[in-house]
């Protein structure tokens, strides 16, 4: 569904073909847009483990676009190891 994935670049700007980026026009709550996305989408749940791994790990990791912040706190949050 999101094509070939660069799990070291996080891009939340809508239309993004990324777990982590809305819908093209999309304007909401970031938050509960990915809260949405987590409770049906197992590839989202699955992309968030794997990236907060990789932050665990010291790996490199680049959020970009309008909810970099959001993002990268959903992450954390999700991956309390």
């Amino acid at each position: 569904m999101y094509g070939v994935i660069n799990f070291s670049v996080i891009d939340t700007t809508p239309g993004a073909c990324s777990a982590f980026g809305p819908p093209p026009n999309w304007d909401g709550s970031y938050v509960e847009f990915m809260r949405e996305r987590w409770r049906n989408d197992p590839g989202v749940r699955q992309h968030v483990f794997v990236v907060g791994r990789m932050l665990y790990r010291d790996e490199k990791i680049s959020f970009i676009g309008p909810y970099a912040s959001e993002a990268r706190a959903i992450v954390e949050g999700a991956y309390q190891h």
